[in-house]
């Protein structure tokens, strides 16, 4: 299926939203039949089945005839195929056109033949209805599809398949929401203080600067690795290149101690400074008990690719600084029954990169954001 640079969509949507526009204008009324082959002939687009597509976007033409949309649409087997690209749903009715992007991301369920939707089996199809019309406070119209489909590249088919396996079955999951005892609700909020207090320590400074010189160590294959298409493959990469380098026990997370006994806990995240993303920060779940032990802080060490350049640049920092907090959201759509959801970061963290950046942790504002995930 197609794999595009991650900005090579950005331009064709745009370029079909301003086409189907001129097409509204001039034509009606619509026929399903007759926008299809217009579409197709104008972006060059490969058809398999009810699927037009090329390296760019997948489109997908269904009718209506009322103001409500509850046709079958696709096969969740068949979307996997087009899921790494935007995937649009073309809603044809007599005297108007909607587009709705329905990437795995934006369904929120699976309705029709369904009944043995499965972990390793992906059966089933969605419905018009089953399609989000607003994500997280995001509206699912074509102005807000390049930032949609950026939060949607964060994410996973296996993480999206397990989340609609449980949604469309009733399936009580297998992880359980985290509720902290009076005692280590205490530690969670003290935790604002620890990394405030270690923001100007000489001790986890010099681990920032550690972590850098292992990034300088391993430039060159940092930057060939970040010439993998697939952002959770090149993430993963890079990731094993710096604790390999490190020869760390982890390979997602790395955890120091320091001489004063605090516990720093590291997520390794990486970023391409050239293309507008969506990082995906933390399960909140899973952040939390980490905290709640106690003398603990959790952190995210960015690495940033220029590729253009060929050069990078890199930051440990806490989850709790200010320019983090402020780009921090609560993706609520990820919170299942047993799960308080995950958090993304949005908005540009470019700053965070310049060589006199200084971590800031305001404690007020830290302890109040630890509340409300306590709260969730």
């Amino acid at each position: 299926m197609p794999n595009p640079t991650e900005s090579s969509y950005i331009f064709s949507i745009a370029e079909l939203v301003e086409f189907l526009d001129q097409y509204e204008q001039e034509n009606s009324p619509f026929s399903k039949e007759a926008i299809a082959v217009s579409v197709k002939n104008r972006f060059v687009l490969s058809q398999n089945r009810s699927v037009y597509y090329n390296k760019h976007f997948a489109i997908r033409f269904s009718t209506a005839s009322g103001s409500s949309f509850s046709n079958t649409v696709l096969g969740l087997a068949t979307l996997r195929r087009y899921d790494q690209i935007p995937f649009i749903v073309c809603v044809v009715r007599s005297n108007n056109i909607e587009l709705l992007l329905a990437n795995s991301t934006f369904l929120r369920k699976i309705s029709h033949s369904s009944q043995q939707l499965r972990l390793d089996n992906a059966r089933g199809s969605f419905l018009g209805h089953d399609i989000l019309r607003e994500y997280e406070g995001i509206t699912n119209i074509p102005l807000n599809f390049e930032k949609l489909f950026l939060i949607h590249k964060e994410f996973t088919w296996d993480e999206n398949l397990l989340r609609l396996v449980e949604a469309t079955n009733n399936i009580v999951p297998s992880g359980s929401r985290y509720v902290p005892t009076s005692q280590e609700q205490s530690n969670i909020l003290v935790s604002a203080e620890i990394a405030h207090a270690l923001s100007s320590n000489s001790e986890y400074l010099s681990l920032g600067i550690t972590l850098s010189q292992l990034v300088a160590e391993n430039q060159a294959a940092i930057l060939a690795a970040g010439e993998i298409d697939n952002i959770n493959v090149r993430g993963n990469r890079i990731e094993q290149i710096i604790t390999s380098a490190g020869n760390f026990h982890s390979v997602e997370d790395l955890s120091f101690t320091l001489s004063l006994g605090s516990r720093i806990l590291v997520d390794i995240k990486t970023k391409i400074l050239t293309l507008a993303s969506s990082p995906k920060g933390y399960n909140i779940d899973k952040v939390l008990r980490s905290l709640s032990t106690g003398n603990t802080v959790f952190c995210s060490f960015f690495i940033g690719l220029n590729l253009e350049a060929q050069t990078l640049s890199s930051r440990l920092i806490s989850i709790l600084d200010t320019s983090i907090l402020n780009a921090t959201r609560i993706q609520f759509h990820w919170a299942g029954r047993n799960s308080k959801g995950v958090t993304q970061l949005t908005g540009d963290l470019s700053s965070i990169f310049l060589s006199g950046y200084s971590e800031t942790v305001d404690i007020d504002q830290a302890k109040s954001f630890l509340q409300r995930l306590i709260e969730l």
